[in-house]
């Protein structure tokens, strides 16, 4: 007699589903929905925190420098936008070497260092008389853009300093 002859047959395993997942799964998938959420939301909302600076740069580059009135264009370009960035700050009231110090103080301190003669010279060059020329509005429309770019939007360092200074 043979004790094999007793054995069944093998019979494989019923096969794995793939459904539902585990809960490591879920656990994933929910992770990913809610980090993809936060990456949209912060995109939009620092879209929109730039969309004043980019409509800056763009009317920046549709100023003439031919006109007689561009330097004075220049600064209500600055002017507007800083009332939109720094609207605590009373802006629209500063000028000569307030606005000048304001301007400066926003700036990064590289930025600051080199661009600080232009924007004094700027504001000298809007109370003298209107001439057909200016040969220095490129240093001020660079001075300008560099602005533009590199102090909006205000970094949280930089305000409260602003504020005791115009307090």
């Amino acid at each position: 007699m043979n004790p094999l002859q007793d054995l069944k047959d093998i019979h494989t395993p019923a096969a794995i589903e793939n459904w539902p997942p585990a809960y490591g799964w879920w656990l994933l998938g929910i992770i990913i929905v809610v980090v993809l959420g936060l990456l949209i939301f912060w995109l939009v909302k620092a879209r929109k925190e730039s969309l004043a600076k980019r409509q800056a740069l763009k009317s920046l580059h549709q100023i003439d420098a031919s006109n007689p009135h561009s330097v004075s264009q220049l600064n209500q370009l600055l002017k507007r936008v800083a009332m939109t960035y720094f609207p605590s700050q009373n802006v629209q009231q500063m000028h000569g070497s307030q606005w000048t110090n304001f301007l400066i103080n926003t700036l990064p301190n590289k930025k600051a260092k080199v661009f600080s003669d232009s924007f004094e010279a700027m504001q000298q060059t809007l109370y003298q008389a209107q001439n057909s020329g200016n040969t220095d509005y490129p240093r001020y429309c660079e001075s300008v853009e560099t602005w533009i770019k590199h102090a909006l939007p205000p970094r949280k360092h930089v305000l409260p300093p602003l504020e005791q200074n115009n307090a």
